[in-house]
């Protein structure tokens, strides 16, 4: 019997639609605690090229050992999880390991615990890492055990980019503002703001050294002046369309180029 499509559903399917467009390549999926369960994981994993993933665990938690083999064998089935425990409890219990990593930029050294149990119900056992930087003690989990975990941890900490692309769409595209009922329409307008996202990113890159994306008086790296900022674009835009749109056509175009200082004004409070 057919059944609405939840979200974890119309997850799996853009995934795939994804891999699909892929092709050659590897497609991993990085996500954050939310999708660390067994109703996410477990159709990716189930492929015949499965889609591996790296998460974050949540603090409460907990996995499985390998069981022991009796000395004598019992009857019935055989027991596939061992002795329970609190996957940041590792941390205590586990021997430390130290590894280098590139995080955020930056290379550091954390103390990390490793160790492959079986967690989430799924039907495979999966790599944790456990890592302490200062006091602060979090878990990933990878369903590929052949990464190592100075890569799980480095591929993790990459997915700090798309919370910087969340927080422009947010606030320059509107992401969070759109309104409806219906989940088709709501589906198409974040495709919308995701290619003006990309279209404004491609357009830094390529076209960053354009005087019309100068920015004025520049001090150093800032939301501003920074060479991929949004609200550089979206300021130096607005600018831009002013100047070459308004001015430009305006019977007092002549007046406004000998008073440059209004025409700077207007255009500073437009900014």
């Amino acid at each position: 019997m057919a059944r609405p499509m939840n979200f974890w559903d119309n997850a799996h399917a853009a995934l795939f639609q994804f891999t699909d467009w892929a092709c050659k390549y590897t497609v991993r999926v990085v996500a954050d605690a939310y999708f660390s369960n067994k109703s996410f994981i477990q159709p990716l994993l189930d492929r015949k090229n499965p889609i591996h993933v790296i998460t974050k665990l949540k603090s409460n938690a907990v996995g499985y050992l390998d069981p022991e083999t009796p000395e004598i064998k019992k009857r019935g089935r055989p027991r596939k999880k061992g002795e329970k425990v609190k996957i940041l409890g590792l941390i205590k219990t586990e021997p430390i390991q130290s590894v280098s990593v590139c995080l955020y930029g930056e290379a550091k050294t954390i103390e990390v615990v490793v160790k492959d149990l079986w967690l989430l119900d799924l039907d495979r056992k999966v790599r944790v890492v456990v890592t302490k930087i200062g006091s602060n003690v979090a878990a990933l989990i990878s369903t590929d055990i052949m990464l190592s975990p100075s890569q799980i941890i480095e591929i993790y900490g990459a997915r700090f980019s798309i919370e910087i692309a969340i927080k422009d769409m947010k606030q320059h595209l509107g992401l969070g503002d759109y309104q409806h009922q219906s989940l088709l329409p709501t589906f198409r307008f974040v495709h919308l703001v995701a290619v003006a996202y990309s279209i404004g990113k491609i357009t830094l890159l390529k076209h960053s050294n354009n005087s019309w994306l100068y920015a004025y008086e520049n001090q150093g790296d800032t939301p501003w002046t920074s060479e991929l900022s949004f609200k550089r674009l979206r300021i130096c835009l607005k600018r831009f369309s002013l100047e070459k749109l308004v001015f430009s056509k305006t019977a007092l175009d002549q007046e406004v180029e000998k008073n440059t200082s209004v025409k700077d004004a207007i255009l500073s409070i437009a900014s």
